[in-house]
């Protein structure tokens, strides 16, 4: 899906920045939209963080990009959660 359509002879060119911000912020909400099964997104409870996180991934933030959007406190939060549920997920 592109909000700005190709023209003839220019389809080698890349949507603009803010044009893939907003691709990648409509694939976090489709992802979230197949998760809870065509129910509504205003009654999903989830933690800001791991939303957060989201965001920084699907804008395939660096390491020093992702420590400022989400500080040190959180990058460090979410990798615990994380690596905790790979491991109950090996355990299994």
């Amino acid at each position: 899906m592109t909000f700005q359509p190709m023209l003839d002879g220019m389809t080698d060119q890349q949507p603009s920045g803010r044009t893939r911000l907003v691709l990648a912020l409509a694939e976090i909400r489709e992802e979230w939209q197949e998760t809870i099964n065509g129910g509504s997104l205003l009654e999903v409870e989830t933690p800001v963080g791991l939303l957060l996180n989201d965001v920084a991934d699907k804008l395939q933030l660096t390491l020093q990009e992702r420590h400022v959007f989400l500080g040190g406190k959180l990058v460090s939060e979410v990798n615990r959660f994380l690596e905790t549920r790979v491991v109950k997920k090996s355990a299994n």
